[in-house]
């Protein structure tokens, strides 16, 4: 409770949802290849004595349908980020004096954001991921659109903390 300042949390949200969706877009795509190439190679097997396909969709075959939920679940997690930037926000308690280093760190956010997002667009344009990222769709438009939101929720929560400060000077110790 005696948090003095949320100016990592921009750079916190930044890193994980680019770190996040990576992942994600990696697990589908190799959960998708990997059941393919079992096909590949497992199917024209007759020294078995098994039905390979069968065997293969009902192991191995369920992972790629269970990281579907990827698509949303990462927008969900994102969503969440943003709220909790928000609820810190509310809860810090600041000086007046420290709204212009968060003007900078705002401006220092919004520029990082900027590379972030050209290299999470140059990532989900590769013609070996595109087919992967593009289930993506609430996700990659928040990262593609990522400067845009950085400095939405980072006015917002700035707003958010600097609007308290009249109702915290009776709570804190100068």
């Amino acid at each position: 409770m005696n948090k003095k300042g949320g100016y990592s949390d921009l750079f916190i949200l930044m890193i994980m949802a680019f770190i996040i969706l990576i992942i994600s877009g990696l697990f589908i795509y190799m959960g998708t290849i990997t059941k393919t190439k079992l096909h590949e190679t497992l199917d024209s097997r007759t020294d078995l004595n098994v039905n390979t396909s069968q065997v293969i969709d009902n192991t191995f075959g369920k992972v790629p349908d269970a990281y579907n939920l990827l698509y949303w679940l990462s927008m969900l997690i994102i969503t969440g980020m943003i709220l909790s930037i928000f609820i810190g926000s509310y809860l810090v308690t600041t000086r007046p004096i420290f709204f212009v280093p968060y003007i900078f760190i705002l401006i220092i956010a919004i520029v990082l954001s900027v590379i972030i997002s050209n290299s999470y667009e140059m990532i989900i344009t590769n013609p070996t991921l595109s087919s992967t990222f593009t289930g993506f769709t609430m996700s990659n438009y928040f990262m593609i659109n990522l400067p845009i939101w950085i400095t939405i929720v980072g006015f917002m929560g700035g707003i958010i903390m600097y609007s308290r400060i009249g109702s915290n000077e009776q709570r804190m110790n100068y």
